[in-house]
Formats: C-alpha cells, sequence, structure tokens
C-alpha cells in the first residue's frame, strides 16, 4: 500500500506518525449525498494520494453503519449489513495512509456502539466531522425526507413534536434530533476526542459557489480540493411541496401492505427520487413563519454550545441561522401553508406518477417476455421446473457421493468384497467400545 501524502492541518503542529480515520457521521439532508458521490467517484485519485475511501461500492457505508447500529428499516432486514462494519475496518486497517468514512446513518448511534467504534479503529487517529445546516431549511428537507421513507405525519405535527419538551416521545422527533443534532451528536461521537479533532462544517448559504461545501470538507480532512474532479457528482434533491403531499397521501393509502423493500425499489427510489424529483416544482416547502422565531433560538443555542466545545469549525456558525420565510416584502408570493392541499398540482403529480409506473410496469413485463420459455403455459413451465429440480438432485447426490473421503470409500469397498475384513473392523468396534466402558468403570483418565 501507498504511504500517506494527505495529512489534515487539524491536527496540529505536532504531526501524528499515525494514519487518520476521518468518520462523517452526518447530518443527513446537509450535503452528504453530494459528498458521498465526489469522494466514490474520486476514489483512485484518492488512493494515489494515499487516501483510502473504502468499500466495494457505493452503499457500503450504508450497511456498515447499520451493522455497526445493529438496526435497520423498521419492519426489514437485509443480510447484506452482517459483517459490513467489520469489513470497511479490516479494510482501512489494512491500508497504511488516512481514510474516510462518510455516512449520515452513523449519527443516531447509542454510546455503546460510538465506544465500539473507536475502539476498532484504535489503530489510527479518529477525527468526526459534521456537516450542518440551519433549521429553517433542514427541518422541511427532513420531513420530505421522512415522507419518502414511508412516513404519513403532517408538517405541523411533525414541527409540533419537534418544539415539545418531552420530544423523545415522538417517533419522528426522535429520528430528527437523532440525525439533527449537531451538540447531541457530537457529544456522542466526539466523547474522549481532543476537540481539534471534531470538526463542524457549516453549509453555506443559497447562492454560495457550488463547490463551496467540497472546499470546506477538504479543509477538515486535509484534501487539495483542485485535485478532484465535481463533474459526475449526484445531488439529493429534495421534493417538491405538490410531490411530498401526494407522496404524503400515497403513504397513508399503502399503509403496511407493500413490504419495505418492495417500497424502497419502485416507491422511493424510482417514484420519488427518478420521477417526483425530476419535475420542475414551483412550490417550494418552507418554514412557516411562526416558527422561525422558535427555530432561531434553538440555532442560537447550538451555536453557542458549538462555540463553547472548542470544535474545530469551518465556515461560520452564524450560518445556523434560520431566514425568514418568503414573504410580501420579499417581493414573492407568501409560502405556502405545508399542511394546505395542492390539490391542481397534485393532480399534475399524480398523472406523472401514474404514467410512470404504468410503463416501469410495461418495462418489466417486456423484459419477462424475453425470457427463454416464457411463451410456454403456466402448467408447463411448472412441469419443467420439477423435471430440472430432480435431475439437480440426482446430480447433487451423485456429486456428494463423488466427494466422500479417498480412506472412506476404500472401507466399504474391502468391507464389501472381503467379508472376513467386514468381521474383523467389527471386532475392533467391539473392542474400542468396550475399552471406553472399562475405563470409565475403573475411573481412569
Amino acid at each position: 500500500m501507498p504511504p500517506s501524502t494527505s495529512r489534515s492541518a487539524a491536527r496540529g503542529a505536532a504531526q501524528s506518525p499515525r494514519p487518520a480515520v476521518f468518520l462523517h457521521v452526518g447530518a443527513a439532508k446537509s450535503g452528504t449525498t453530494f459528498l458521498q458521490h465526489v469522494l466514490w467517484h474520486n476514489r483512485d485519485r484518492l488512493r494515489e494520494r494515499g487516501v483510502l475511501y473504502p468499500g466495494k461500492d457505493i452503499a457500503a457505508h450504508v450497511r456498515a453503519a447499520f451493522d455497526l447500529r445493529r438496526t435497520f428499516f423498521s419492519g426489514a432486514s437485509d443480510p447484506r449489513t452482517r459483517g459490513a462494519w467489520r469489513a470497511l475496518v479490516d479494510e482501512a486497517r489494512a491500508w497504511q495512509g488516512d481514510v474516510i468514512v462518510s455516512q449520515e446513518l452513523f449519527a443516531p448511534a447509542r454510546p455503546a456502539y460510538v465506544r465500539q467504534a473507536m475502539a476498532d479503529l484504535d489503530f489510527a487517529d479518529v477525527h468526526v466531522i459534521f456537516t450542518v445546516r440551519d433549521l429553517g431549511r433542514q427541518i422541511p428537507a427532513h420531513w420530505q425526507e421522512d415522507v419518502k421513507n414511508r412516513f404519513a405525519t403532517p408538517f405541523t405535527e411533525f414541527v409540533a413534536a419537534l418544539r415539545r419538551r418531552n420530544w423523545r416521545t415522538f417517533e419522528s422527533a426522535r429520528l430528527f434530533w437523532g440525525l439533527q443534532d449537531p451538540v447531541a451528536v457530537l457529544g456522542r461521537w466526539g466523547a474522549g476526542l481532543p476537540p481539534e479533532r471534531v470538526h463542524v462544517v457549516t453549509l453555506p448559504k443559497p447562492g454560495a459557489p457550488r463547490d463551496l461545501l467540497w472546499r470546506r470538507f477538504c479543509t477538515a480532512t486535509g484534501l487539495v480540493p483542485d485535485d478532484y474532479d465535481l463533474s459526475t457528482t449526484f445531488a439529493n434533491p429534495s421534493l417538491g411541496l405538490p410531490e411530498t403531499q401526494f407522496l404524503l397521501r400515497l403513504n397513508e393509502a399503502l399503509g403496511d401492505r407493500v413490504g419495505w423493500h418492495a417500497y424502497n425499489d419502485d416507491v422511493k427510489l424510482f417514484l420519488a427520487q427518478h420521477v417526483l424529483a425530476a419535475r420542475p416544482s414551483p412550490v417550494r416547502i418552507e418554514l412557516p413563519a411562526e416558527h422561525v422565531p422558535w427555530a432561531t433560538e434553538r440555532a442560537v443555542e447550538m451555536a453557542e454550545d458549538l462555540r463553547a466545545a472548542g470544535y474545530h469549525v469551518v465556515g461560520d456558525l452564524y450560518e445556523l441561522m434560520p431566514a425568514a420565510a418568503s414573504g410580501p416584502a420579499l417581493g414573492t408570493a407568501p409560502a405556502h401553508p405545508p399542511d394546505e392541499p395542492c390539490w391542481a398540482e397534485m393532480a399534475d403529480v399524480g398523472v406523472d406518477a401514474i404514467s410512470a409506473l404504468l410503463r416501469r410496469v410495461l418495462e418489466r413485463k417486456d423484459g419477462a417476455d424475453a425470457v427463454p420459455g416464457a411463451e410456454l403455459p403456466v402448467r408447463d413451465q411448472i412441469d419443467l421446473l420439477r423435471r430440472d429440480s430432480a435431475d439437480l438432485a440426482q446430480t447433487t447426490g451423485r456429486l456428494a457421493h463423488d466427494a466422500a473421503p479417498l480412506a472412506e470409500r476404500a472401507v466399504r469397498n474391502v468391507n464389501d468384497r472381503y467379508p472376513a475384513a467386514r468381521r474383523l473392523h467389527g471386532a475392533y468396534r467391539r473392542f474400542r467400545s468396550g475399552t471406553g466402558r472399562s475405563g470409565a468403570e475403573t475411573g481412569t483418565r
């Protein structure tokens, strides 16, 4: 493996001879998808510069986060997550340079799982990175992301739960603050780390250069931003309000009748992220004006706590202050209340959704029809399967017989061909069993 040629300036004046592992643990909807695609598509360039972005595919870090936390989406499981964290750690340990791991699903990890992660990574200097965006944008973005994951909580109820003192009793609020609260997340992940190895990267305000977040991330990790190609990156765009309202009502209608994996493939990944996210929606989801003072007060508390902790801040904590909701004073139409149905726009969304799903069904049917033998009646196909199963069982039996140990087959052949050998073999077994009994009876060991 090549030696590490990249060393973060955040390590301080006395650079450690040990490699560094940069754990980017969130937050969700804070540019994480953008950063992860930059890292994945530049993994060869990273290796050339002594930095590893581990994993066999782009979802390896997702599986590792689920494996470390011993969890998965509610009501579902995925055997591919088992051992995924250990595989990532082993790959990082075998590398002689720095390592970057990035996945927002690490953020809610309980303290026990965080301690396990730190123990597993004890061969390196661990740095923790948290990218954070202002609540004015983050709350609407997180709500529509929940809807994309089959939640059916109206926006008003969602925000009300976030504001309650007993927010831990509400699932949607637990999920939000577990992923989004930088003070709480870094309180767990940064426990025991020097504050200079905990990096808070603030998201630029709207209108900033597209690559500014990447440049800030590079400041935290010690990468040279211009060494990498940003042309093939992928964003995770938020849905517009009509699209989210349509999907929320679809979730209500489906309930639990569709399994998670089918929902994930057909509704979330295809319908929501491929079809609906591509629509040019003129209606954005905004935090209503009545919630902005509370969000601002909460942001001030967060900024003060982060500053007091002494973490390395890349950007400006002032960027955590929510902007005021759109209104006539800004020369735009008033923000549309998120729970007020956009009926006409939802009808257009429904037409696009139905047509896309029908085309998907036809494409799958055409694919199934192209399979050899698909033109046969179902009864004939079942008969063929039965015949093939019988042939497979017969072949497997022959293979098992041929794979028997040579000595075992030789003993069987001798016993079959020579009755005296069979009698001698039987006497030897009786002698062995008799020896065992006498030894037990006399107490010998």
